[in-house]
């Protein structure tokens, strides 16, 4: 009885604490409000070239002020009062004595991480973690069973288990691995629960119709031409008809990842044409109904994923809390809890690293702290493998986080399930809402890309791509992890959904931050009827929707600070008029829209911070877009992935931004890229005042090098700023880069560096770039010792000699050149004969190549490189010869490196 009455006591001072909490919150809030609506009205400004209209509005503005100032003062008013009754029931119902669990005392007392000393062991997780507990076996498994019989007809092999098993990672794994001989062309969709079709089929496409990037039939012209230009507006069943044209002829393979129902497989068969040319569709899903229902044939097998046995277990725990396979000597103490906790994971992969990860953080590591957490877990997964028990221990990676993080993980429910978020966007975003407080000059950028980093560590994120700097690009949120967070962000209205049927957000008082994702199949009439209130809303993200998915008016948003718009080509010139009025707005993205032209109106938001409009028509921006004192990032353009692997990609010349005059007022630009130097001389000359541009991307697609001298001067007067350098001159019959050859003062500092165009000779600034980590070239036809004056360069990590970059016949890395390394990418060079590794480039682990012939003597001295973890071939003809070879010679490799084909 005692017990009985203790547990409803303390359910009832959470209950408190949780009413008490959310009152909290929504005071906060509109307080917060009640300052930007005052700002708002202070800050929208009638501008107007009749001095008759002009004189007016100077009369009447003001008088409009001091009533916004009236009413302020009434709100404050009523605010002091909420605020006295909400602090009169703290002390009433004794609220700080609910803060006094377990759980929570074990979070309080934690310290934060130390952002600026995180470990940075990140280049390891690029391999994924699962493949050291038996995925090499499960590959091997599941290859057999696509391979066995050598039908020449389409054959469908399902993976079937529960969620966190790691079936996700083992069809990654069997997608890439290169004894699936034979391929003509793959594509790996991304499905889930909610999918929209159209997405999904023009994700299909797009990896499917690949172009050569050079044409000998084709003007140089023609040969940058997209051949899915306005796919978003093709009907569904015209891009059905393209899929199967291309796959009609050809052996190829897909990955179907996340099937939820039968009816999704019937929607979707449909694109795949029994060709008999032994095509192969591999599937995964959680429901054993949906793998049955997709094996049609007799010959169709499934494969049915199991939980890691408690050896392999233990072996994946120990190497993410300590990076070894066992438990050091030092921890001895530690092993008996270990054992205690991993039985409550089950064997579940995604389980052990999430808590894995969280163990990792801990300073100590001593038997006390770890007790505690495993006390935290409950019974976990220990009697039934449930998603329940996963997301009780899912959660606890939410509550251990340092509180000024746990916004941003919230953040992280506003994507899609199986959405790829990029680096850039997100911590541009994290910083644009607020959640992210530095001191004094500090980049609020670098502090939120440390925080994604901490994720990482924790294992909250899983990343998908990695640069070889250890920099995370991108990563995803399991869909479990995912269903975490969005019930946390609900039930903190933190974040409210439309689309998301499952999550309830009618209790909330006021939404702040707006999140729509729908898949296409709501009704008109459900959307008209959504008659919520969005006047509060903070944040508004409609990402991907080919329709507009509610009848939302932009203008009154008024408090809009983040507006995310990307995918969405319903979206026109004219809704951007309105947009323009969203005097607060600090974050726009109109990324991959059907906008073609900004209004003057743009130069009102005088708070705008990022302003992407990649991917749209734009190409010009007004001159009242040098208005915009508060801008940082500024990106334009387009860039086009030629193959599937999204470390080779091009520049599109055609699409760069013009620039206006007065480029000189932008004083608090850090990142331009990509812009036109030839459209304004004017614009180049004013670069070099820009004294916080650290990313500068600039193109010239005119004959002759005259148009690059402003840049050029400009570019001395950016030396000690400039950290990130593209230059790009692509007419490549034309020695326009000349110029660079002798730069007064050239950027010392420089990391990256990417120069695309013709020059007799590399220029010698170059080779005293000692902070240089990345090198990308393309068409700049060199010859002669290219690597023996590259390969002094102290800093550098990754070299990318893009097509024509060098025109010699031999590559050759002798010993003491490229000491640092770590990746290297040889695409196409014309004339190639021999690629050898002789001592030199003795940390490189990732290799990737592409060639138009086959190299007449090879590829030669991989065993001379210790740390080579991974080599990729990919390309409009891979040959199967070089490929075999690579494969015998990383089986006697002592690292073991990974043989990957895209094709």
């Amino acid at each position: 009885m005692a017990m009985a009455s203790s547990i409803q006591q303390a359910r009832g001072a959470r209950g408190e604490t949780t009413t008490w909490m959310k009152q909290v919150r929504e005071v906060a809030h509109d307080a917060e409000d009640c300052i930007d609506i005052f700002r708002y009205h202070n800050g929208h400004r009638h501008c107007s070239h009749n001095p008759i209209v002009g004189w007016l509005h100077k009369i009447i503005h003001p008088l409009k002020t001091l009533r916004a100032m009236h009413n302020l003062s009434i709100e404050v008013r009523d605010l002091k009062a909420r605020a006295l009754k909400v602090s009169e029931r703290r002390l009433r119902y004794r609220v700080e004595a609910a803060f006094g669990g377990a759980s929570d005392a074990y979070t309080a007392g934690r310290s934060s991480p130390d952002y600026n000393h995180l470990e940075r062991q990140l280049p390891a997780l690029n391999i994924d973690e699962c493949r050291l507990v038996g995925v090499t076996e499960k590959t091997e498994s599941v290859i057999k069973l696509l391979e066995d019989g050598n039908l020449a007809r389409l054959k469908v092999v399902p993976i079937v288990g529960f969620g966190g098993l790691g079936k996700t990672t083992l069809a990654v794994t069997v997608y890439k691995s290169p004894t699936m001989k034979g391929i003509q062309t793959r594509a790996f969709l991304a499905v889930s629960q909610r999918y929209d079709l159209r997405i999904l089929l023009e994700s299909l496409l797009r990896q499917l119709i690949r172009i050569s990037l050079r044409d000998p039939s084709c003007s140089r012209e023609e040969t940058f031409k997209d051949p899915l230009r306005g796919i978003e507006t093709w009907h569904i069943s015209e891009i059905i008809g393209k899929c199967r044209a291309h796959l009609e002829d050809k052996r190829y393979f897909i990955v179907l990842d996340d099937l939820w129902s039968p009816e999704d497989w019937e929607n979707l068969k449909v694109v795949f044409p029994d060709n008999d040319k032994q095509s192969r569709i591999l599937i995964t899903t959680r429901n054993c109904n949906v793998a049955e229902s997709c094996c049609s044939d007799s010959h169709d097998l499934i494969y049915n994923m199991e939980p890691l046995p408690f050896e392999e277990s233990k072996k994946l725990f120990y190497k993410k809390v300590f990076k070894l396979d066992k438990c050091p000597p030092l921890y001895q103490d530690l092993e008996v809890i270990s054992d205690s906790i991993l039985k409550k994971c089950s064997g579940l992969p995604l389980a052990i690293v999430s808590i894995g990860g969280m163990l990792a953080r801990t300073k100590n590591k001593t038997r006390a702290e770890w007790e505690k957490v495993c006390d935290r877990l409950g019974s976990g997964l220990e009697t039934s493998a449930t998603i329940g028990g996963m997301r009780r221990i899912l959660s606890l990676g939410y509550h251990d986080l340092p509180y000024n993080v746990k916004a941003c993980f919230l953040y992280l429910s506003v994507f899609p399930e199986g959405y790829e978020i990029k680096r850039g966007p997100l911590v541009r975003r994290w910083a644009a809402e607020g959640f992210i407080s530095g001191m004094h000059e500090t980049n609020l950028e670098e502090i939120a890309a440390k925080y994604l980093d901490e994720f990482v560590s924790r294992s909250i994120v899983t990343p998908t791509r990695i640069a070889s700097t250890g920099l995370v690009r991108s990563c995803k949120v399991h869909d479990i992890m995912l269903e975490v967070i969005t019930s946390k962000s609900i039930q903190e209205n933190f974040i409210s959904f439309v689309g998301k049927q499952q999550y309830n957000t009618t209790g909330h008082d006021k939404i702040r931050r707006l999140s729509i994702q729908t898949d296409g199949t709501h009704s008109n009439r459900e959307q008209e009827n959504h008659n919520t209130n969005f006047s509060h809303a903070r944040s508004l993200i409609i990402m991907c929707c080919s329709k507009k998915p509610l009848p939302i008016s932009f203008v009154h948003l008024k408090l809009l600070r983040v507006l995310d718009l990307e995918g969405c080509w319903w979206l026109s010139n004219e809704d951007l008029k309105q947009i323009c009025k969203m005097s607060l707005l600090r974050y726009l993205c109109l990324r991959r829209t059907n906008v073609s032209k900004l209004p003057k109106l743009v130069g009102r938001l005088k708070e705008l911070v990022t302003l992407d409009v990649r991917e749209t028509s734009i190409r010009e921006l007004p001159e009242t877009a040098t208005q915009l004192g508060s801008l940082k990032h500024l990106l334009g353009g387009r860039y086009r992935h030629y193959t599937r692997i999204s470390r080779v990609k091009l520049f599109e010349p055609h699409e760069a931004l013009t620039i206006p005059h007065g480029l000189k007022n932008l004083k608090s630009i850090q990142k331009l890229a990509h812009v036109d130097i030839a459209s304004s001389s004017h614009a180049m000359q004013e670069l070099g005042v820009l004294s916080q541009l650290t990313k500068l991307c600039a193109m010239n697609g005119e004959y002759g090098g005259e148009k690059w001298k402003p840049f050029a001067a400009s570019l001395n007067m950016l030396c000690k700023s400039l950290r990130h350098l593209s230059i790009i001159h692509w007419r490549n019959m034309d020695m326009g880069l000349e110029i660079f050859l002798e730069l007064k003062s050239p950027p010392i500092f420089l990391e990256q560096l990417y120069l695309w165009g013709r020059l007799s000779v590399l220029p010698p600034w170059i080779l005293s770039l000692s902070y240089l980590i990345e090198l990308s070239l393309r068409e700049n036809f060199f010859d002669g010792p290219l690597l023996r004056q590259l390969g002094k360069l102290p800093s550098l990590v990754s070299l990318k000699l893009y097509h024509e970059s060098f025109v010699g016949t031999t590559l050759c890395f002798e010993k003491n050149l490229f000491p640092r390394l770590k990746q290297l990418i040889v695409d196409n060079a014309p004339n190639l004969d021999e690629l050898s590794f002789d001592g030199g480039a003795p940390n490189l682990e990732r290799l990737t190549l592409a060639f138009e012939r086959e190299p007449a003597k090879g590829i030669f001295g991989i065993e001379n490189l210790p740390k080579l973890k991974e080599v990729e071939f990919f390309g409009e003809v891979i040959f199967d010869s070089l490929v075999e070879g690579m494969i015998t010679e990383a089986k006697i490799h002592p690292n073991r490196p990974r043989v990957y084909r895209e094709n």
